[in-house]
Formats: C-alpha cells, sequence, structure tokens
C-alpha cells in the first residue's frame, strides 16, 4: 500500500481551517489571507509539480535559478462543476539549458500524482516562457 495522508479540518459557521498531522494550517474561506477549495487544489498541483520537477532535475543534473508557476482551472457549467481545462505558464529563472528545463518539466507533468488525477476530468496544458 501506498503513503498515507492524513488532515483534520475543522470548521465554524463560514469559515475553518486545515491542520496537518505535522501541526501547520491553513486558513479556509472566501475572505483575505483564506484559501478556496480550488485555491487548494491548484496550490497542491505546483507544489506537487515542482517536488517533481525538484527529482528529475537533480537526477539530471540541471542547473536553473527557480520558477513561478501560474496555474488557471476553468470549471465547467454543469450542476457538479468539475474542472474542464487546467493552464500551467512556468516562468523558468536562472536556466541555461531551456531544452533539458523544458524536458525536466515535461516528465514531471508524467509523474506527478496530483497533475494525472486533475488530467482525468481536466484538460491539461503548460507552456514555459524563459527569463
Amino acid at each position: 500500500m501506498g503513503a498515507k495522508t492524513h488532515i483534520v479540518s475543522q470548521f465554524t459557521q463560514h469559515e475553518g481551517r486545515l491542520v496537518t498531522d505535522s501541526g501547520a494550517m491553513v486558513a479556509l474561506g472566501r475572505e483575505a489571507d483564506t484559501f478556496a477549495p480550488y485555491e487548494l487544489l491548484l496550490g497542491g498541483l505546483s507544489y506537487c509539480l515542482f517536488s517533481t520537477f525538484e527529482s528529475i532535475a537533480e537526477k539530471m543534473q540541471l542547473a536553473y535559478a527557480g520558477m513561478d508557476m501560474h496555474i488557471t482551472g476553468i470549471k465547467r457549467d454543469d450542476k457538479i462543476a468539475t474542472l474542464a481545462t487546467c493552464s500551467i505558464k512556468v516562468s523558468a529563472k536562472g536556466a541555461p539549458d531551456q531544452e533539458k528545463f523544458s524536458k525536466a518539466f515535461e516528465i514531471s507533468t508524467r509523474y506527478c500524482s496530483v497533475f494525472q488525477t486533475i488530467s482525468k476530468v481536466a484538460t491539461m496544458d503548460w507552456e514555459i516562457a524563459f527569463e
């Protein structure tokens, strides 16, 4: 059996918080300084992709200074509004070997479990701009 993940979500009338087993907390809601459900989903996608990319980049001995990911999800206009599309725009920083960076990111999309999960309901696309 694979790795187990556990969280506790605590709610009052209009807001809540997510608490991890390590004690980290994320405020849930629709106000400033809180996260809504799809913001958490897209944030989880970004970190899963980055973690996977980081591992692959290390194996490929890829040099880069960092990256920003701008992720946009568009939901369907259905009763159950799942994602229709998910677009990832990567700004790569300090990456002299653009081809190698692009290959590492492409591999990351194949091995990131969150990307693969979302791709079952949404059309996924991504692009990289180099700074």
